[in-house]
């Protein structure tokens, strides 16, 4: 009879949080999604208004590719191609695509990598999404944060890094090193984005997952030099050393930048002092990390995937040449963030701040170009680094009464 009575009691139970799973969207919900809608049409217009139908960085990208195509100059600080010579073997096959078609197969496979994305972040959490989360998360990933509607508008190369980053992840958490280590390398497309990855499997001695990288890397390179030319990688050098001194010395950029350096040189312009203060704020954020890190290596532990989002975070906050649309890489730390705050893996109310901010603030720093990303960021942090393992324990306990009312049911 006892149990009986356990068992039914557990069918209650499921059907209850059943019905509160499939509880439809909330009146400010609904508000939500509507402001998104509304945000993404502001975006549309603001962009197509200012910059026209063909101003994009795919046009950048594509003229590039085109003038390597025709044997002309491709590095020059006037033209704005400023990506390493490899990413010249991605963009030269749509070049079999008209201008405007090429930028709609990379604007329609952009949106794929960033959905991709947030479902292999869920994915390796353990967190199963149902339909209506998928569709209201697509949603918001797309329309409600400015910048990241801006990704799959400008072409740009944000999306395959934040994908780099997911799909690591999810391998790291099968034991697959390798190719985990391989996949990363893939964000040297930006490498304003990609400096932590490699310090950090050193750091761990994560030696399989660092030779992988560095052998994609060097394949990568060996394929491009040949076909890319020697002197267009000594322009690429060249054109770096000329824009190194941008983030201090250009207006237009410190305004774009969301991390700490555009934070400070945009109320101290031109400032030596404002520079140096970043960049020991930086060093100080890198020690930072490394004490997080200094533990063992756990891909499947609550700690491990808290942490690869802190990495994520401090390599947003560091990137001194990241702009508006890389803001892109913050869906990974949402989703894993969101994914935790389910598991009651993180404080409740500090992770529900923590989300706004991460996807209110971007749009506040591109559209009114004041920097309150710093601040979100440090309290996602934050909320990251005092999360308690103790909600796993919650869970464990939760599964394994789960198990035992299915045994007295039988």
């Amino acid at each position: 009879m006892n149990n009986e009575n356990v068992a039914t009691r557990g069918r209650l139970s499921a059907a209850k949080a059943d019905r509160v799973h499939r509880r439809g969207v909330s009146p400010l919900g609904l508000a939500g999604l509507v402001c998104a809608m509304l945000a993404g049409v502001f975006v549309l217009w603001g962009f197509y208004s200012t910059k026209g139908p063909n101003g994009s960085d795919w046009q950048t990208f594509y003229i590039a590719a085109a003038h390597w195509r025709d044997g002309q100059k491709v590095y020059t600080v006037a033209d704005g191609f400023y990506n390493p010579p490899p990413v010249l073997l991605l963009i030269r096959p749509f070049l079999l695509l008209p201008y405007t078609g090429s930028r709609i197969v990379w604007g329609v496979l952009t949106t794929i990598m960033l959905l991709v994305s947030a479902v292999l972040t869920a994915n390796a959490t353990g967190w199963r999404p149902s339909r209506q989360e998928l569709i209201i998360g697509g949603w918001l990933i797309l329309f409600y944060i400015p910048a990241m509607l801006l990704a799959p508008l400008t072409g740009n190369l944000s999306a395959p890094v934040l994908l780099s980053y997911a799909l690591a992840f999810w391998l790291f958490a099968r034991g697959k090193d390798s190719l985990a280590g391989a996949v990363l390398s893939l964000s040297l497309i930006k490498l304003q984005l990609a400096f932590l990855t490699l310090p950090l499997l050193v750091y761990k001695r994560r030696w399989r997952a660092s030779a992988a990288y560095c052998v994609t890397a060097l394949v990568i390179l060996a394929i491009s030099f040949p076909l890319v030319g020697l002197d267009n990688f000594k322009d690429f050098v060249s054109v770096e050393r000329s824009i190194a001194g941008w983030t201090n010395s250009n207006d237009a950029l410190q305004l774009d930048v969301p991390g700490i350096h555009g934070m400070l040189l945009q109320h101290w312009p031109h400032s030596t002092g404002a520079e140096l203060a970043a960049n020991i704020i930086s060093v100080l954020l890198v020690l930072a990390l490394a004490w997080y890190w200094r533990g063992p290596w756990e891909p499947s532990s609550p700690h491990f995937q808290r942490g690869w989002a802190i990495v994520v975070l401090v390599t947003v906050l560091l990137a001194s040449y990241a702009h508006s649309y890389d803001m892109v890489l913050l869906i990974f730390p949402a989703a894993l963030l969101y994914a935790e705050k389910l598991k009651k893996l993180v404080n409740g109310r500090a992770a529900t701040a923590a989300l706004y901010g991460l996807y209110i603030c971007p749009g506040i720093v591109l559209l009114v170009r004041q920097h309150a990303m710093v601040p979100a960021i440090l309290l996602a942090i934050v909320v990251l680094w005092k999360g308690s393992d103790s909600g796993r324990v919650r869970s464990m306990t939760v599964d394994s009464h789960s198990n035992l009312l299915v045994t007295a049911d039988a």
